[in-house]
């Protein structure tokens, strides 16, 4: 009955994200060690590789999967994640020495950046554009070198943000559509005061203050949704900024994880009552859609909260549904891995764990959603 209720809430959703029958997407997570891959246009769902750890990636293409440095069925090509582009089957990533490659199973490894050069992030643009952040550190540091921002377009390397001015270590997050890099000015490398949010920027243009999590911001074809707000809480004074509007339009709830339609036309997000809470583990989110129309689409039962949604092509909405375990030293969440849309909630397998960062879980890191 429930699962009903939420179809009707999802119809304008579905109608114009999936006009023209649009596949759904893959869907690719970790299920005790089991690297689970969900086509959700098709329903099937397979493990492709066993005793594995490490965030799990989809190419743009949803052929190939990766878990970790480790592509299923290929090579092993770093020790840290993959990033693959948002279109095709190329991927970047970071060596230990902090070089940054490209690899595609036509072209292989290429060198994007030395290590020398001091690449300390780097995002996908929707035309294969790589937005590159930078800083150079000789020990004894001091005031790191070349604190900037590149995009790099068919080989060439454009600087589009900086020298910044004192320790600012640049950390990108992701290229707009007109190809302009948002990034996260990260202010004396202080993880103190990363945890009450950064300013957020586009090349030169500040846009906005958020918490630094791949989660709160979303690039939806020409337009930006962010999670905009300061404070470490995330059940705290969080609003959905849809290009600089609020289109969350309620306080007394907080705000956060925005996903939308490539076209922006759709936009979901996971909504908490606002509050700085005397526990953290208590967050009972539920997911909204806030464009085309406003309506509340899950409600999960006492004790649990629906975290990290993922809009997909068709309409319907990927979600893990949680439940917070603590000790005294530790904050967690296990979860299991939910599919909403078209009359049916479907449970799609466990999701292992994620760390709760007051009220923030990362799922993000968890969970693999293509296109």
């Amino acid at each position: 009955m429930r699962a009903a209720v939420f179809a009707l809430v999802l119809i304008a959703l579905t109608a114009s994200a999936a006009e023209g029958r649009a596949p759904a997407g893959t869907v690719a997570f970790l299920d005790h060690g089991r690297l689970v891959v969900v086509d959700v246009t098709t329903g099937t769902q397979r493990v492709v590789a066993t005793h594995v750890s490490g965030p799990p990636g989809v190419s743009g293409d949803g052929k190939l999967v990766s878990v970790g440095g480790r592509i299923v069925g290929g090579p092993t090509l770093t020790k840290g994640p993959l990033v693959w582009a948002p279109t095709g089957e190329t991927a970047a990533f970071q060596t230990p020495r902090g070089a940054v490659l490209t690899w595609s199973p036509g072209g292989g490894r290429r060198t994007v950046v030395p290590a020398s050069w001091g690449a300390s992030s780097f995002a996908w643009g929707a035309h294969g554009e790589l937005a590159l952040g930078r800083s150079v550190c000789h020990v004894p540091c001091g005031v790191p070198l070349h604190q900037e921002v590149w995009i790099r377009r068919g080989g060439s390397l454009t600087r589009v943000a900086g020298p910044l001015r004192g320790v600012q270590l640049p950390r990108v997050a992701a290229v707009t559509a007109g190809g302009r890099a948002l990034w996260w000015s990260d202010l004396q490398g202080s993880a103190s005061l990363a945890a009450d949010g950064l300013p957020l920027y586009a090349n030169r243009t500040r846009v906005a203050t958020t918490l630094v999590y791949p989660d709160y911001v979303a690039v939806c074809g020409r337009h930006l949704a962010v999670a905009a707000g300061v404070d470490r809480y995330a059940m705290h004074g969080k609003r959905i900024l849809f290009d600089g509007r609020d289109v969350s339009r309620d306080r007394s709830r907080s705000w956060v994880s925005p996903s939308c339609s490539a076209d922006g036309r759709a936009l979901v997000a996971a909504a908490s009552v606002n509050t700085t809470p005397p526990r953290i583990g208590r967050e009972h989110r539920a997911i909204w859609q806030l464009l085309p129309m406003r309506g509340r689409l899950t409600d999960p039962p006492a004790g649990s909260t629906d975290e990290a949604p993922r809009l997909l092509a068709d309409g319907s909405v990927v979600f893990v549904r949680t439940r917070s375990h603590s000790t005294r030293t530790q904050l967690w969440g296990t979860g299991t891995v939910e599919l909403l849309g078209h009359g049916k909630l479907i449970a799609l397998g466990t999701a292992g764990r994620a760390a709760n960062y007051y009220g923030h879980y990362d799922w993000a890191r968890a969970l693999a959603v293509s296109p």
